[in-house]
């Protein structure tokens, strides 16, 4: 059973820091939305490109915000640590759940300039040793659409060091603003049983 607390605020090294989503971040968020659309969409499919981005995401920044400090769900948003506390993007636990024995849904968006340096799969492990610290015993749900290459690194990234497989290898139907969208579906148990007694 998972205990319900507040998102908290987490350091990612000496380079980053995670904070609790809220709404003051829009500016940050749509400009991000802006540097690469296509990406922002695959990592957040149900955004309509077709309307106002703005008020999706305010809207959107409004509920993880109310839902976050209730501990229903817990995003976090990652700045790099320098004068201008960069916006680098963002990483959750949502509870809308593809798979019926999974607990969260872990989703997470990087702007450009920050891909490929390994910060999602960073961020994914803190809030993955957040978790077991609570000594629960929890299955987390990854969905990645197949266009998504960053993504999926991620998620292979993920699985390899802690354990997650795929639940098969076609691609599974997820409806979203009823469209059928086909993504990879990866599953991680925690705490990760990987047979070494970390006490010895």
């Amino acid at each position: 059973m998972m205990i319900t607390r507040a998102t908290p605020s987490l350091r990612l090294g000496s380079d980053f820091i995670l904070r609790p989503v809220h709404r003051r971040l829009l500016k940050s968020v749509v400009e991000a939305y802006q540097e690469d659309p296509e990406g922002a969409v695959s990592a957040l499919p149900w955004l309509k490109s077709e309307e106002d981005v703005s008020l999706q995401m305010s809207d959107f920044l409004f509920e993880l915000e109310i839902h976050s400090n209730t501990g229903r769900i817990h995003f976090w948003s990652i700045h790099e640590k320098n004068e201008s506390d960069s916006f680098v993007g963002m990483v959750g636990l949502g509870d809308e759940l593809v798979l019926k024995e999974t607990d969260w849904n872990l989703g997470y968006w990087v702007r450009p300039p920050y891909r490929r340096k390994g910060i999602a799969f960073r961020a994914v492990s803190e809030i993955f040793e957040w978790l077991i610290s609570k000594d629960e015993e929890l299955l987390v749900e990854v969905t990645v659409h197949p266009h998504n290459d960053a993504g999926l690194s991620t998620s292979h990234a993920i699985c390899r060091e802690w354990g997650g497989v795929e639940v098969s290898p076609d691609l599974h139907p997820i409806v979203i603003d009823n469209r059928t969208v086909l993504h990879h579906i990866h599953v991680i148990p925690l705490p990760r049983d990987d047979g070494v007694d970390e006490t010895e």
